[in-house]
């Protein structure tokens, strides 16, 4: 069997969409090219003329409607037809279908209509996102949903053993774990500035706490400032990189202590990353948390919730602290430890260091090509194809 493949990736979100779910993406996409892989990917049209964030991948790309309270989401409505139309032309070995909205769920009816093996990989806990949004009551229909969906694709990856046990409990089928890796060259200690510091009005004995991501309920922003103002030092700074729905009431509830710094991308990232003492990672809902690497790998300790993602990566009085109890005095609790230690924030933040510097993405997405091979009957292939005709009915 000739093991260079032509995978076709479909996907919801992809640059210049910025969250982990694109960034893991684009770096399995660079693996797969350096693999002498062929990539096509399936994305919304966001317009501008570049689609795709590596040379030599093919794009199909659809126009969608976006959420109201997203604008930055946009969701391509398209029928299995067109897309089985698309994906016969394309002739890939693959169909990896990375998530489950509209067009996730129209290729994947397209490839099982045409016979091409189909992978998925679970990124995101919509369900749990329901009790952010007071819609506790669809998570069950989600859940029916989720459930139908990947168990109709030869492979499910998920990020973190965690989520996987999470997803066995509610019936999924054949999931393994796809971790995350960082760039330990790209975010680096060594690009700590006094100057950017000085810039961003942080003042030298200053320790600042850095949030990074979606400024949107579901991460649990408004516990974050709760924690950050019972600390009550007037030396505490909080960093927040990020936009979204919440911005303007979290603006609303702040004084000069809380910087909103925005999206920002590449080297200026980097550097904001390494300007910070301490990430606070308050978020509940997380697969995984590819800002926790990042920080890390900045020689940040982080400080995160004891729930999937975070206590996957963060190891506790090694690289930072988990807190046990969710609730804004626990996590100030935890933030003043930290504010009023600089050998133990350092000696963590070491810590930190040496253990992004362990998470290597090449060998991290060997896994997938790995699958890949495996479900095309490759020479390590010791499962039997599930029957991708049985089950529910589309919920769509």
């Amino acid at each position: 069997m000739n093991d260079h493949l032509k995978i076709a990736i479909v996907t919801e979100t992809y640059f210049p969409q910025v969250n982990g779910v694109s960034r893991t993406l684009d770096r399995l996409v660079e693996h797969l090219l350096g693999q002498n892989h062929r990539v096509h990917l399936f994305i919304p049209d966001y317009g501008g003329g570049v689609q795709a964030a590596r040379a030599g991948v093919e794009v199909t790309a659809f126009a969608g409607w976006r959420l109201p309270n997203y604008p930055e989401i946009l969701l391509p409505l398209v029928r299995p037809a067109t897309l089985k139309r698309h994906l016969r032309a394309a002739a890939p070995d693959i169909v990896h279908v990375a998530t489950e909205g509209p067009l996730g769920w129209a290729a994947l009816q397209a490839a099982r209509g045409l016979g091409i093996p189909v992978v998925s990989s679970y990124h995101t806990n919509f369900a749990q996102y329901m009790e952010s949004y007071r819609l506790k009551s669809a998570a069950g229909v989600i859940w029916t949903y989720l459930r139908w969906f990947h168990n109709r694709t030869s492979k499910t990856f998920c990020p973190t053993p965690s989520i996987r046990d999470i997803l066995k409990e509610r019936k999924f089928e054949r999931v393994t774990v796809w971790s995350r890796g960082v760039d330990s060259g790209w975010f680096s200690p060594r690009k700590r500035s006094w100057q950017l510091r000085e810039q961003l009005g942080f003042i030298d004995d200053e320790v600042v706490f850095l949030y990074c991501g979606r400024l949107a309920a579901e991460k649990n922003l408004l516990m974050l400032l709760e924690a950050f103002y019972l600390l009550d030092e007037p030396k505490a700074r909080l960093l927040m990189i990020g936009d979204g729905p919440l911005k303007d009431r979290l603006q609303s509830e702040c004084d000069y202590r809380v910087m909103f710094a925005g999206y920002r991308h590449g080297e200026e990232l980097a550097r904001y990353y390494a300007a910070a003492d301490v990430m606070t990672f308050p978020s509940l809902s997380e697969t995984f948390g590819n800002v926790i690497l990042e920080a890390m790998a900045s020689g940040l300790p982080v400080i995160g919730f004891d729930v999937p993602g975070p206590k996957d990566i963060i190891q506790n009085g090694k690289t930072g602290e988990i807190v046990t109890t969710v609730s804004s005095m626990a996590l100030s609790g935890s933030m003043k430890s930290l504010f009023g230690h600089a050998g133990y924030r350092r000696s963590l933040g070491q810590g930190a260091r040496l253990y992004a510097e362990q998470q290597n993405w090449s060998s991290i997405n060997r896994v997938v090509s790995d699958v890949y091979i495996e479900c095309l009957g490759g020479e390590d292939s010791g499962a039997a194809r599930p029957n991708l005709r049985k089950g529910l009915q589309p919920l769509f």
